[in-house]
């Protein structure tokens, strides 16, 4: 819930929005149910009727620009505004129910501390109008918001608050982070790598996959349209733009390659079939065009038609001369190493998920280990992992999957580039004073994941007890009518 809040606020909705995300829990139900009812009517939270001019209404209050529906999409913008809207509502209908209210008193108070609005300590009138004409939002709009924050906070404190966890449970989260795990791993990965994979597995995967091999192969024509080419100096300036204003409208106005190109015709190249990579049929990399802009390039699907191509102010005209797909032979050595790496890979998850197998059933124990090493010609690392931020040999990613085994555990770890095998040795509790610093940090944090789960399960609440019914043949209509 409080993570989905956090997200919403960093999106487009949340920036015109701006403050109704502090007070909205983005409640996750299902978009399905009956989407039929009367016209207007555009949901329904159990009994209570949200109206289309209701909606509207809500709408004319949140400062929605046309930008913002270009970059959201009017469909989606105003969906998620409704999802918005009635998880206002459901907040509302919660709060009513366990008596939770602001006076007017309390909320003049609250604007009235707002640092934002202050000047040398004070209240500033010029200040809250000025925030007002800059978010787009009218007082009442704004004050509503405030109030809804600050009943949100009353019943999210309602089911939190005063909680006072036992030590045993603080203890235990210490210990679960801070206590050293000795661990004996071996790299799988330099066990695997070495198998060997043979001429037929390759071609037998070449033939059975022909259709994934096929490549597309282009041929073209380009002018680098640089500042020395085109005005014969090395300065983006005005007179340059210009040029390459003068190239895009003559690319509008239908002129061919050669008749934009004419002055500059002796630096224009051409080049041989290549493929989306750079790489040409000989299997040497094109290496005049940059990687970016190349598949910037590549994405043109018109034959002899002029393009222009704009990538990280690197600019080129362009035209297509020739397309043609081709399936490489066994006789291209790029494609005989990747369909190896490709066999490796899967050989390597084969093995894994063979021995994961083994060790949930109890084929494959601690002391297994050293023999595995030995007939792989490796030695068995030993570590002393310190503490769960530990990150002297794992990253802290692998440490959290780590830190969920126990004592005597044997399992596999996947990391990023290479897959470890490991088994933990010996486990050693610290010990933690109730009365430093450390106590205090660890009760706080616990007190947050206890807090975290109260939120989860009233979440679960929500949306056991709220049936939402959206009308989208009404929400249609009114962004038909947006």
């Amino acid at each position: 819930m409080l993570s989905s809040i956090r997200k919403f606020s960093k999106s487009i909705i949340g920036k015109i929005v701006i403050a109704l995300i502090a007070i909205a829990f983005v409640v996750g139900f299902g978009m399905g149910g009956s989407f039929t009812g009367k016209q207007n009517i555009v949901a329904k939270i159990n009994d209570e009727k949200i109206s289309s001019q209701e909606f509207v209404t809500y709408l004319q209050k949140v400062n929605i620009t046309t930008e913002d529906i270009e970059k959201v999409g009017k469909s989606n913008l105003l969906q998620r505004i409704l999802m918005n809207y009635i998880s206002e509502k459901i907040i509302s209908m919660e709060s009513e129910k366990r008596g939770f209210q602001l006076s007017d008193r309390s909320l003049f108070n609250k604007l009235k501390n707002d640092k934002k609005f202050q000047k040398d300590g004070k209240f500033s009138e010029i200040k809250y109008e000025k925030f007002m004409i800059s978010s787009g939002l009218t007082k009442p709009f704004y004050e509503n918001l405030v109030k809804e924050t600050e009943i949100k906070d009353q019943l999210l404190n309602f089911y939190s608050g005063g909680i006072k966890l036992p030590a045993f449970i603080i203890e235990d989260l210490y210990k679960k982070e801070n206590r050293s795990k000795k661990i004996n791993y071996i790299n799988l990965t330099k066990i695997y790598e070495k198998n060997e994979i043979s001429e037929k597995a390759i071609k037998d995967y070449y033939e059975k996959n022909k259709n994934s091999f096929e490549e597309t192969y282009k041929k073209l024509r380009y002018l680098k349209l640089s500042p020395e080419i085109l005005i014969g100096e090395k300065a983006l300036n005005e007179e340059f733009f210009k040029k390459i204003d003068n190239i895009e409208n003559a690319i509008l106005d239908g002129k061919n390659f050669d008749d934009i190109a004419s002055e500059y015709k002796e630096k224009i190249k051409t080049t041989g079939f290549v493929n989306s990579k750079r790489i040409k049929k000989d299997g040497k990399t094109f290496e005049s065009i940059d990687s970016n802009s190349f598949k910037e390039i590549f994405k043109i699907e018109d034959k002899n038609a002029p393009k222009f191509i704009n990538h990280n102010n690197n600019y080129y005209l362009v035209e297509i001369l020739d397309s043609k797909n081709e399936l490489p032979t066994l006789e291209n050595k790029g494609l005989k190493d990747s369909i190896k790496t490709q066999l490796k890979v899967i050989d390597q998850i084969e093995r894994i998920a063979k021995l994961i197998k083994d060790i949930n059933d109890k084929k494959f124990v601690g002391n297994d280990i050293i023999e595995l090493a030995k007939k792989n010609n490796l030695t068995v690392n030993t570590v002393t992992i310190k503490n769960i931020n530990d990150t002297s040999k794992f990253s802290l990613k692998l440490l959290k999957r780590i830190y969920e085994f126990g004592n005597g555990s044997i399992f596999v770890l996947p990391g990023d580039k290479e897959n470890y095998l490991v088994t933990i040795v010996n486990e050693k509790d610290p010990k933690i004073d109730l009365d430093s610093d450390n106590y205090k940090k660890y009760m706080k944090k616990a007190n947050a994941q206890y807090i975290a789960k109260i939120y989860k399960s009233y979440d679960r609440y929500i949306n056991k007890n709220y049936k939402i019914d959206i009308k989208s043949n009404v929400l249609k209509r009114i962004e038909n009518s947006f």
